[in-house]
């Protein structure tokens, strides 16, 4: 395994210097204020810092949850309001969403890149070549039919999973994905329909989702995704 994860050492013991500084910031200023103060923080009156910053640095990130299960009849309004609410970047539907802050490593000799923030598996390429809808659930299937990187529960990902890998800002190579991602796999397919003969694509090389038609003309490529239990 190919470990790429950072692991901020930074976030742990600066706030535990953090805490002893400010307990005794704490009670420096209890003293100088005088007793009144002290009772105060005897009766219950917390003191803490402005915005909760310490409890957000020393905090572990939490996990986001994201939809595994696919759509029939997902509307662009749908889509609209779930980039809000959950506040995935989208260029188009939601260009000031903050979108996820991963953490990825790799794994199987490089097959799979593991999000830690979503719990999700990826392949860490995909398709070799853009395929219409069809082919790409045959795609899938072939996948588990080898047991690609050892597992046989390889699906097309929701659009909530797929849109999650799209970062605010261009990576380079024309990609707003990950660097660790292939881009080659420039737009890729979900299992979503918009409705019947159209589903949900995801524009990596563009930042946005959109809907294509399922019949065999139209192309996109395939990553597909698993959840580790």
């Amino acid at each position: 395994m190919q470990d790429i994860l950072q692991k901020d050492y930074g976030n742990t013991i600066p706030c535990q210097q953090k805490r002893f500084m400010s307990s005794a910031t704490a009670l420096l200023f209890c003293s100088i204020l005088g007793w009144g103060v002290l009772v105060g923080v005897n009766s219950g009156v917390a003191l803490s810092e402005p915005g909760g910053t310490a409890d957000t640095a020393c905090s572990s990130a939490t996990g986001i949850v994201l939809r595994n299960t696919p759509e029939k009849g997902l509307s662009p309004e749908a889509v609209h309001s779930m980039l809000k609410n959950k506040g995935l970047f989208d260029a188009r539907r939601n260009p000031f969403g903050a979108g996820i802050s991963h953490k990825y490593e790799t794994q199987n000799d490089g097959m799979v890149v593991y999000g830690h923030a979503g719990g999700l598996a990826w392949q860490q390429t995909g398709s070799v070549k853009d395929i219409n809808y069809q082919d790409a659930k045959i795609y899938v299937s072939m996948l588990n039919k080898d047991r690609f990187a050892g597992y046989d529960d390889w699906r097309l990902p929701t659009l909530e999973e797929a849109i999650s890998l799209v970062e605010p800002a261009n990576k380079g190579g024309n990609s707003y994905a990950n660097p660790l991602f292939d881009p080659r796999q420039a737009r890729i397919w979900t299992s979503d329909y918009r409705k019947d003969g159209t589903a949900w694509v995801v524009w990596f090389d563009a930042g946005f989702c959109d809907y294509a038609y399922t019949d065999g003309n139209v192309k996109h490529y395939v990553r597909a995704v698993r959840t580790r239990p």
